[in-house]
């Protein structure tokens, strides 16, 4: 252990049993166990089998060495073949380091058969029953572009309204190029990377762990091995592969420093260069508040106050739209049988009062991807977890203060709802808007919260507090 992990190591093929975190309810251990009750050890050894899928060396080792920061196992077998696996942690706490185990596998004198072993990456949980599919997944970087498996590929998928539905599987082979290799939830991940270029990567689902007296069964679990080549080695001759496992909070300063694109396991989407952006902003205001959840309100505002340009115009253009809307009830009656006319005579009238039409709606597209970026840098990011603020017990999760019949009570969510249907009934209604625009747009609020309800605080804070803005 160091202050950061506590690493639990099996003499079943000498790899780690469980990774405890130690510092992420601010000294007190965290609840989420790494590879607890996992489908192997992680780091474990095994071979595939001719008819697919992955058989473990379920070795006996022995401890050949150990220090306060350090394990040596050893297998010693038959005709001088030797297999020793070497584990250390460190307890700098400069980047990525003290979440990182160093790990090394030595063969000697392996037989000639043994060509490829495959190396276990852990079983990842998910955190909460609130998680979506997504965030539990298997990924790899092939040192271009990089790939990740949810879990319900798997378990298989009813899809939306039977769009995209999917049936079970037991298992997934992916052959590529693996630079580095993931298992993740939506706030931990481990990546396993290595000198060595890996290929083949097999996924599995992990049966959720009976618990006695629960109501209601558990959510399953996801692995993956990937497989290293071995060169055949000469009597007297050893070959060592070497590893980095970081297993960690998905942090993105921390990812990032490990470098070669680790922090593509945050998975930021196609507006990634936007979340990076919005978390680094993020990261400075916090150097200064001490508290994620002010320097959001206080990010939220910057925003509002560099749009307020945009803002101001598109306000004053509604405001503005506001003062035709009898001219241009009057102009529909007059050319209602012309309407390639009443079209010339509605840009006209635009025109002498100086009116955009799409104005009062610019502000909003405009601000989407800037939305979608912190959507998806706030729905997974570690830094949020356990966090408090105001009422708001861990702006990781929804805020929930009671639950009605089976259904969560979340404060946040509906005071965006009530912002937005305010700030919707503030809108002028564009006069060349048709029935059906203005219904959707009256349905707007409902369909944000509905859509936001269960997501994290942290979120919807962000979209709260601009509309109040």
């Amino acid at each position: 252990a160091n202050d950061f992990i506590e690493v639990v190591f099996t003499t079943r093929g000498g790899a780690i049993r469980t990774v405890e975190f130690l510092q992420t309810k601010r000294g007190e251990r965290d609840d989420y166990i790494f590879n607890q009750d996992g489908y192997l050890p992680a780091l474990s050894l095994s071979l595939e089998r001719k008819s697919g899928g992955m058989s473990e060396i379920a070795l006996n080792y022995a401890i050949e060495s150990q220090t306060a920061d350090s394990v040596t196992f050893v297998y010693q077998g038959s005709e001088g073949f030797l297999i020793r696996r070497s584990y250390s942690l460190t307890d700098s706490i400069e980047d990525h380091e003290p979440y990182t185990i160093k790990h090394s596998t030595t063969f000697e004198n392996h037989p000639k058969g043994l060509s490829t072993v495959y190396l276990n990456l852990g079983t990842s949980r998910p955190i909460s029953k609130n998680s979506l599919p997504t965030y539990l997944n298997v990924g790899y970087f092939s040192g271009e572009d990089s790939e990740f498996i949810a879990i319900n590929k798997l378990t298989g998928s009813k899809g939306f309204l039977g769009i995209g539905a999917s049936d079970p599987r037991d298992e997934i082979k992916e052959s590529a190029r693996v630079e580095w290799s993931s298992v993740k939830n939506q706030f931990f991940a481990g990546v396993l990377s290595s000198e060595v270029v890996g290929g083949d990567v097999y996924i599995y689902s992990v049966e959720a762990p009976v618990v006695e007296g629960a109501l209601t069964p558990g959510a399953p679990g996801i692995t993956g091995s990937v497989g290293y080549s071995l060169d055949s080695v000469a009597a007297g001759q050893s070959e060592t592969l070497k590893f980095e496992f970081y297993v960690g909070p998905k942090e993105f300063k921390r990812l990032q420093a490990i470098g070669n694109e680790q922090d593509r396991v945050m998975q930021f989407g196609f507006l990634s260069f936007i979340s990076k952006l919005l978390l680094s902003f993020m990261y400075a205001i916090h150097s200064l508040v001490p508290s994620w959840g002010w320097s959001i309100v206080i990010m939220t505002i910057c925003i509002k106050l560099l749009f307020w340009p945009l803002t101001a115009k598109a306000s004053r253009s509604q405001k503005r739209m506001a003062k035709i809307q009898e001219p241009m009830a009057e102009l529909k009656e007059k050319y209602k049988d012309n309407p390639q006319r009443m079209q010339q005579e509605t840009l006209k009238l635009f025109k002498e009062h100086q009116v955009n039409p799409v104005a009062g709606c610019l502000p909003m597209i405009v601000q989407m991807p800037i939305f979608l970026g912190l959507f998806y840098m706030l729905r997974t990011a570690s830094e949020l977890r356990h966090e408090s603020f105001l009422w708001v017990s861990d702006l990781s999760l929804p805020d929930t203060l009671t639950e009605i019949a089976g259904f969560p009570l979340n404060i946040l969510p509906l005071i965006m709802g009530a912002t937005m249907f305010l700030q919707m009934s503030m809108m002028p209604v564009s006069p060349t808007a048709d029935p059906a625009q203005q219904k959707i747009f009256k349905f707007l609020p409902f369909i944000f919260l509905i859509f936001l309800y269960n997501f994290s605080s942290g979120l919807v804070l962000y979209w709260t507090v601009q509309n109040i803005l």
